[in-house]
């Protein structure tokens, strides 16, 4: 399985940290969730101690960059998700959705996996001046500005 993050993820864990601020929004939308399956896990960066996390991530990259001690991630795919209706309390997606191939087939898989709830963190290009963008995605800002390519 090929992802996109396979090319574009090399590196990635090296300077894509953590933002506090989207952790502590992620922890109080997430509740009392203590099941989680994190659909486009990345390198983890926003799998919350003290929870059970089952990571979902296409990218081999960046499966390899998952810190130690990091739950193992499984390669697969937001569109077919390899578990059974309402395994998890909570299912979640962080700046993963514009990479899925079939975003209302994504959605379902994650609504049939979830419980309690879905939780959502995605990004908008409307707006230019929100925190996350110019934050969190300074490359993506200067693309949109038409200041920098984006291959």
């Amino acid at each position: 399985m090929t992802a996109l993050y396979d090319t574009l993820g090399k590196g990635y864990a090296a300077y894509r940290k953590p933002d506090p601020r989207i952790a502590k929004a992620i922890a109080a939308a997430l509740g009392d969730a203590q099941t989680i399956i994190n659909i486009g896990a990345g390198t983890g960066s926003y799998e919350l101690p003290g929870r059970h996390v089952a990571a979902i991530e296409p990218a081999a990259e960046m499966i390899a960059q998952r810190a130690p001690g990091a739950v193992t991630a499984i390669q697969a795919r937001a569109e077919a998700l390899p578990f059974p209706d309402r395994s998890f309390d909570a299912a979640t997606a962080f700046l993963t959705t514009h990479h899925w191939s079939d975003l209302p087939q994504g959605l379902r898989e994650m609504k049939r996996v979830a419980r309690k709830r879905c939780v959502f963190l995605d990004q908008t290009f409307e707006g230019l001046d929100f925190w996350l963008l110019s934050d969190y995605f300074p490359e993506m800002v200067q693309h949109l500005s038409g200041l920098l390519p984006l291959d």
